[in-house]
């Protein structure tokens, strides 16, 4: 039960362009909408950059957007500044740099911190050329924080084993998905599906996600199916590219940001996902929401705990687990062998029903259970 009325709240993230963490910060929002209001308690969504939304924030809470253009000492000058003007009870942010101006901040400024991490740290940094300065920030503020929110079991591990992070300052905080907005929303029609059957896969056209790795996969398997990859960025052009290559230029369909992908993964006969790193990955629950069987590599952290239960769960190729399909990290023939392990009527069937019985395990009260329990305990310290 929440218990700490007429108190001010200040939500953190660096915007509302179209990723998982902006998705759920807004859906967060919505489920403490009733305990908020009901308890007089007023809050914000401070935005750190000025960009595109393709999230809508709730009514109910004060959005201000500051402009500190991806950088972070104007994230902390600007986000300062409105901190000491406005003086909250307490700060909720999401993503590293905002969690890292936000713990700052709330430690000059004593107020509490409750900051939630969203991808294994580690495996999220590895490949990038300023990777070890997010790092060493990482190490060096978050154990500082009040309370740490990783959004996995492998998060939360990496964070305490390499990171510094007390493991009595961690809640895990489970994504949620509204099982009946999502048939709901899958059910709108949409005018480009592909006339073949398909399998389908979801997010941000970037190097973590190894869509490339993905195209060369499809190309080498045996599958008779269209590939549909919904997402936007900067690796559209060489994925074009590298498709026409492949010699699958016909059947793979790079159709670019979709703010409904429902109805393209509703219509789909199971989602891939390659990504080298993830924290909780919502296209592979949501896809299970809608009963579709999954094939994922076994990247840290996440898909392993969906999949299989285990975070820990090691893979030397693929592996045919309790609630879907796990692949070997970067391995080409793997999720090629996956894809054609995949494609018999049977198979998809048998994950269909697995993925619905796995999909029961992440609700919206079981979210807001752990986050009422940690803004609890955050505003008592």
């Amino acid at each position: 039960m929440f218990n700490n009325s007429n108190k001010s709240i200040a939500f953190v993230i660096n915007s509302l362009e179209g990723g998982g963490a902006e998705r759920v910060i807004c859906n967060l929002l919505r489920t403490m909408q009733d305990t908020f209001t009901t308890q007089k308690c007023k809050v914000y969504l401070l935005l750190l950059d000025d960009l595109p939304e393709e999230q809508q924030c709730p009514d109910y809470v004060e959005k201000v957007t500051l402009n500190a253009k991806g950088k972070l000492i104007p994230s902390y000058r600007q986000l300062s500044q409105w901190v000491k003007t406005t003086q909250p009870d307490l700060l909720v942010s999401f993503l590293t740099r905002s969690n890292v101006v936000s713990t700052i901040i709330g430690k000059w400024q004593n107020i509490p911190s409750v900051i939630s991490e969203r991808v294994n740290t580690s495996s999220h940094f590895a490949t990038s050329r300023t990777g070890f300065i997010s790092k060493f920030m990482v190490k060096a503020v978050y154990p500082k924080a009040t309370c740490v929110v990783p959004v996995s079991q492998g998060v939360m591990q990496d964070l305490v084993d390499n990171y510094a992070v007390p493991s009595a300052k961690c809640s895990v905080m489970y994504n949620a998905y509204d099982k009946a907005s999502l048939l709901e929303k899958s059910q709108i029609a949409v005018t480009d599906l592909p006339q073949k059957p398909y399998c389908i896969a979801i997010g941000r056209l970037v190097a973590n996600k190894n869509f490339t790795l993905m195209i060369k996969a499809f190309a080498k398997s045996d599958s008779q199916r269209d590939l549909v990859i919904l997402g936007q960025g900067p690796d559209m052009p060489a994925l074009k590219a590298l498709a026409k290559e492949q010699g699958v230029e016909s059947r793979v369909h790079l159709f670019g940001f979709r703010e409904n992908p429902y109805p393209y993964l509703a219509n789909a006969d199971y989602l891939i996902s390659t990504s080298n790193a993830e924290g909780f990955p919502n296209g592979i629950a949501e896809a299970m929401c809608l009963g579709k069987p999954v094939i994922a590599t076994n990247c840290q952290s996440g898909p392993a705990e969906i999949l299989t239960g285990d975070n820990n769960t090691r893979t030397e190729s693929y592996l045919a687990a309790e609630h879907g399909v796990l692949c070997k990290v970067n391995d080409i023939e793997a999720v090629a062998q996956a894809i054609d392990a995949m494609e018999p009527e049977e198979v998809l069937k048998q994950y269909q029903v697995k993925s619905q019985q796995r999909a029961a395990s992440f609700s919206y009260d079981a979210m807001h259970e752990t986050f009422t329990k940690i803004i609890n305990q955050a505003l008592v310290n």
